[in-house]
């Protein structure tokens, strides 16, 4: 078979489309046969001289039309039979689905157009939320760690600490999997906190934002589609539609995610699922123990890998830890990702992925083809920090956060109208406010502007600007006499908002000219 006449730097179609549809031809005209391997991604990217995600996209496209199918450890190979058509209103229906999966062809267009619209309506979003606020504002919006949580010179010791030892090992790339210190700080952590983990399970990324993009890398690859929840940081869908994902949403409903809509999405595919448990961005809820073990269960009941997120996991302030949802997902089947960079310092930009040594064996070449390492010298600090201080400094930080919350609630109480719900958690720095139906969290944002304070509006928190009614109060940045003065504008914003009363829903979830 000759490859390299599926492609031609003439014309305009991209090199993906190309070798595309030189496959489906060749396989319509049965010069590709049924069960016949056909190259690896690596094999054919070399002879045809392009990247691996080329590849990896035609693959795709043709695997979700039915044309190709791939199996871990084996390889590729076209399908056997013909791929199903479906007609009438079941056309319809099945052309909507693989518009929605990134199909090829019109489809795949379609799949684009919804990613292009997403992002588009994400940049005036956050555009909008980064007007500049007054002088003397009080900020409720900043989802990450206050610095006010780390004494001074604190960096500087740690610095000290990584470079008095052997300072050569730090002068090279980290290594692809990252530096082996700091890989055996993660595993024995984990380990002490009950999840057996070995260092050769672990990859330190830049940040966890990296590890569940390696995440996505490796679904392309496998042909998995993307489930995310939602509400949540949309930075985390935004990282699977970096690599060509089109992201299907589970929403949460109440503390728990909705398992109907997970077995309609996951059933008959192969799907990986990205989940918060812990003190969940934005509406700081967590996954109860049976919730967490229903979650398991329907995911073991379908083809569907889960990647688990326990970036805010340390933060817990009060009650009981549920068990991990990792430990209750099956080996081969599961994802851990977390980060200091919630629980200490964001500058650092050092986060890991933990998974079972086949799936990881898999992510290491897309993690080198990345970065070829991480920064040495930050993961040394972070290593040194696990050894010696971090208990103490989660401590320090438990407390801190705990404080500000019960000032937060304590003063939403006090300050929101009948018919205004909020959520209560047990850790980390947010919490989820919902309004009455037809009221518009983007005009409260705008409200709360004019009166100097800032909140994240709900739509900011889904890729398909949903959750109108609702937005996220951040209480990690202020102290608490200043938690209740932004807390009583706010109020005042909400009732001016409750008079106004409901509006049909818009677009831009601005029912009134600005």
């Amino acid at each position: 078979m000759n490859w390299k006449s599926s492609l031609s730097t003439q014309g305009d179609q991209p090199l993906y489309r190309q070798l595309e549809s030189w496959m489906r031809r060749a396989i319509e005209d049965g010069k590709l046969r049924p069960g016949e391997r056909i190259p690896s991604v690596t094999e054919l990217a070399g002879e045809l001289g392009v990247n691996k995600v080329t590849v990896l996209r035609s693959f795709r496209e043709l695997e979700r039309d039915g044309l190709l199918s791939s199996h871990v450890g084996r390889g590729t190979f076209v399908a056997n039979g013909s791929p199903r058509v479906a007609s009438g209103a079941g056309a319809a229906t099945a052309t909507a689905t693989n518009a929605a999966a990134g199909g090829s062809g019109a489809r795949g267009d379609v799949a684009r157009s919804i990613r292009r619209l997403r992002e588009s309506y994400s940049r005036g979003l956050r555009e909008l939320l980064s007007t500049q606020t007054r002088p003397g504002a009080i900020n409720l919006s900043a989802g990450v760690p206050c610095a006010a949580t780390i004494p001074d010179g604190t960096l500087e010791r740690l610095a000290k600490k990584a470079m008095a030892r052997h300072p050569e090992r730090l002068y090279g790339y980290g290594g692809a999997t990252g530096l082996p210190e700091l890989r055996e700080a993660i595993a024995a952590r984990l380990t002490r906190l009950g999840q057996e983990t070995s260092p050769d399970q672990v990859i330190i990324t830049n940040g966890s934002q990296q590890a569940v993009t390696l995440a996505g890398c490796w679904a392309l690859e496998e042909g998995r589609s993307i489930l995310s929840e939602t509400p949540t940081f949309t930075g985390m869908p935004g990282a699977f539609s970096l690599v060509g994902h089109t992201v299907e949403s589970v929403a949460w409903e109440g503390a728990a995610l909705s398992l109907g809509a997970l077995r309609s999405l996951a059933g008959g595919r192969r799907t990986l699922l990205y989940v918060c448990p812990d003190f969940h961005n934005p509406t700081g809820q967590s996954l109860d123990e049976p919730a967490r073990r229903a979650l398991a269960s329907v995911a073991n009941q379908n083809d569907c890998v889960v990647l688990t997120d326990e970036i805010f996991r340390d933060l817990r302030f009060t009650g009981k830890p549920a068990p991990g949802l990792y430990g209750m997902l099956p080996p081969g089947r599961r994802i851990l990702v977390g980060s200091i960079s919630k629980s200490f310092m964001t500058g650092l930009r050092v986060g890991f992925l933990v998974a079972d040594r086949t799936l990881l064996t898999d992510m290491i070449p897309s993690k080198r083809y990345m970065d070829l390492g991480g920064a040495a010298l930050t993961q040394a600090i972070v290593a040194e920090l696990l050894r010696d201080g971090y208990d103490e400094h989660l401590e320090r930080v438990r407390a801190y956060y705990r404080v500000r919350c019960e000032a937060a609630t304590e003063a939403l109480e006090a300050e929101l109208p009948d018919g205004v719900t909020f959520t209560r958690p047990e850790g980390g720095f947010q919490l989820w406010v919902q309004l009455p139906r037809g009221l518009s969290s983007i005009e409260l944002f705008l409200l709360c502007h004019e009166r100097g304070v800032s909140i994240s509006p709900g739509p900011a928190h889904d890729i398909d600007g949903r959750y109108l009614n609702c937005f996220r109060v951040a209480y990690g940045h202020a102290e608490p006499k200043d938690l209740r003065v932004g807390i009583h504008r706010l109020g005042e914003a909400v009732r001016q908002l409750l008079v106004r009363g409901p509006t049909e829903g818009s677009a831009t979830g601005l029912g009134v000219l600005v």
